[in-house]
């Protein structure tokens, strides 16, 4: 008995040792399994944040490019319907200039027309 005692306690004391028994092996193994583990998450989750980076970047780049050509779209709106108005008014100022050009032809002739009977209906009195 004393013997299997012995056989515990030189146990008990290799595993304190650090020796080269099964157990630490083991613990070795999974404290460096662990640490892989742990390096590969942190891997992953910085391609992650990478990624995401990347997809925020291009949201911003796109909302951006969008608001440019809203902006740029407005200013050519802007432009063509000045140029429309520009030509309404100037199309409504040569109607009213020849509108108001015959009216005074109108009263040319009428005018005309009115002295010519006077002198008729006073030319043929006198006569």
């Amino acid at each position: 008995m004393a013997n299997s005692k012995d056989k515990t306690e030189a146990k008990k004391t290799d595993l304190v040792k650090g020796t080269d028994t099964p157990a630490p092996r083991a613990i070795h193994l999974a404290l460096d399994v662990a640490e892989r583990g742990q390096a590969t998450a942190v891997a992953v989750l910085q391609d992650a944040r990478i990624e995401l980076r990347t997809a925020v970047d291009g949201t911003i780049d796109l909302a951006e490019k969008l608001a440019a050509g809203t902006v740029r779209f407005a200013r050519k709106l802007v432009q063509k319907l000045d140029e429309t108005a520009s030509d309404a008014l100037a199309g409504s100022e040569r109607a009213l200039h020849d509108t108001i050009e015959s009216a005074r032809e109108t009263a040319r002739a009428g005018r005309v027309l009115a002295e010519k009977t006077l002198d008729r209906v006073t030319g043929a009195s006198a006569a």
